[in-house]
């Protein structure tokens, strides 16, 4: 279990730098461009994908992220349910108002607050061993308690969605 988290961080840090490496040319019209009112721009995605690492992150690592903590809230079939519905790119509300983007943050900024969430998964993850991994959690919005294999499979599923909106808005400034 252990390989395959640190497998799928590492991919994930690999398509986080791809990304760093276009967000970087790219105009500031097309990284403030929304194509509707309700329509994020690709800084506003960008967002959200640091909000939620960094929330993410926050209740990993927390001493009390298993207080209270009932497994029976536990829904293996509402984990499919996110985990297919991002696939899909089917559009759904934000789960939780805490992961909206509020679009007032400069890129640069939010780069620096993605790479520093980064740099601490990699921290966490290098001290992970099979007893201490069991005991963290994320508890998702709609799916519940996740264990740790889970919660990196949603965030790998999670960017690769974000990854496929920022080519839609792309296309659309254009």
């Amino acid at each position: 279990m252990l390989e395959e988290i640190r497998q799928t961080f590492d991919n994930l840090e690999g398509k986080l730098e791809k990304l760093l490496q276009e967000l970087k040319s790219m105009p500031s019209e097309t990284v403030n461009f929304k194509a509707g009112k309700d329509k994020w721009s690709v800084l506003e995605a960008v967002e959200h994908l640091v909000i939620a690492e960094e929330g993410m992150l926050e209740q990993l690592t927390t001493t009390t992220g298993n207080a209270g903590l009932d497994w029976q809230d536990r829904s293996a079939k509402n984990f499919q349910i996110v985990i297919k519905v991002m696939e899909r790119d089917i559009p759904v509300d934000v789960p939780d108002d805490r992961l909206e983007p509020h679009g007032d943050d400069k890129l640069d900024h939010l780069l620096d607050r993605w790479k520093d969430v980064r740099r601490k998964t990699r921290a966490c993850i290098d001290g992970l061993d099979s007893d201490n991994a069991a005991a963290l959690v994320y508890r998702h919005p709609f799916a519940g308690p996740l264990n740790i294999s889970e919660t990196f499979r949603f965030i790998d599923v999670h960017f690769d969605n974000h990854m496929r909106q920022l080519e839609t808005i792309k296309a659309r400034a254009k």
